[in-house]
């Protein structure tokens, strides 16, 4: 339960009751009652707050109270505000009111046009709902807005997928190279030849020679320099990364692309630095924090074990 939500109800900031995992039907049902009902007695006046509100329980997965608060409060409900109409659209979304979510994504959407989220999101209804032309028109304003969006080309090839599309692979890639899209011409080469990276790299290395190096291409960039077997090359492109935004820590992919790299070089002392420096970091998710990172540090420790042989 969210801090909006908690003073809306009076609830205390130690508590620690949540509605998580997989909670049963009832008990969501039971929640949005008392909700309404909390409401009916205690109406909300500002916009603002009702619009935090909804977000929190989109996040808590309540979609059908935020759209019954957002009924019994349409007075106050601000329109105009592109937050407001972007998380109706995705409660409304989530509760299955599919006309109400175009609504208010298309809103949001020309509230403020700079924003993906939207496009991601009415694309996603529309593609589920085998509305494929019309998901294929925001997913192309979309890619307009960010020629390198990873979630919209997964969306376009599925999409193209789902209308057996001959050669949908190809023509990713076509429209990849239309909008000189790294990203899109990235998953074309994983879809056109993904057993062969020296592809994929020879696409990206005229990027990396353009001189990009946003966080989200470097990250694509040394993983496959790495399934090329490339690893003394892969420091460079992260310093690359560093020196880019100065001040801007770097991410946990790349860090983990870099001790992997060193790992592969037999720098031991460098690999163990890196991976001290990574478990340290806030926000890894489980799979690298209980899976990955263990598993190299005891290849780590395997390999300082081995002597390493020299070439005579």
């Amino acid at each position: 339960m969210g801090p909006a939500l908690r003073k809306y109800l009076g609830v205390s900031d130690g508590y620690r009751g949540e509605l998580a995992g997989k909670v049963p039907h009832e008990a969501v049902e039971a929640f949005a009652r008392a909700l309404i009902d909390h409401a009916s007695d205690h109406p909300l006046v500002d916009g603002s707050q009702l619009v935090d509100i909804l977000e929190e329980l989109v996040t808590m997965d309540v979609p059908v109270a935020a759209l019954q608060l957002y009924e019994a409060h349409r007075e106050i409900f601000p329109a105009a505000d592109f937050r407001a109409q972007f998380h109706l659209g995705n409660a409304a979304m989530l509760a299955g009111s599919l006309v109400l979510a175009e609504q208010a994504f298309s809103e949001a959407q020309r509230l403020v046009p700079a924003e993906t989220a939207p496009y991601v999101n009415m694309a996603q209804l529309l593609a589920y709902d085998a509305r494929f032309d019309e998901a294929r028109r925001w997913i192309d304003s979309g890619l307009d807005v960010d020629p390198n969006h990873f979630g919209l080309w997964e969306l376009l090839a599925w999409t193209l997928r789902q209308q057996e599309v001959p050669g949908h692979a190809k023509t990713v890639e076509q429209i990849a190279r239309q909008k000189n899209s790294w990203a899109g011409l990235s998953l074309a080469m994983d879809l056109v030849a993904p057993d062969e990276p020296e592809r994929k790299l020879n696409v990206l290395e005229d990027f990396y020679a353009a001189g990009t190096t946003s966080e989200g291409f470097l990250v694509e960039y040394t993983a496959v320099l790495g399934q090329c077997g490339l690893y003394d090359r892969i420091p460079a492109a992260i310093w690359r990364a560093d020196v880019a935004v100065p001040g801007k820590p770097l991410s946990w992919k790349l860090k983990l692309h870099l001790a992997q790299a060193q790992l592969a070089a037999n720098r031991f002392a460098d690999a163990r630095g890196s991976l001290e420096d990574l478990s340290g970091m806030d926000g890894l998710p489980p799979q690298v924090r209980d899976g990955i990172l263990p598993a190299l540090f005891a290849e780590l420790e395997e390999s300082q074990a081995t002597p390493v042989r020299s070439e005579s």
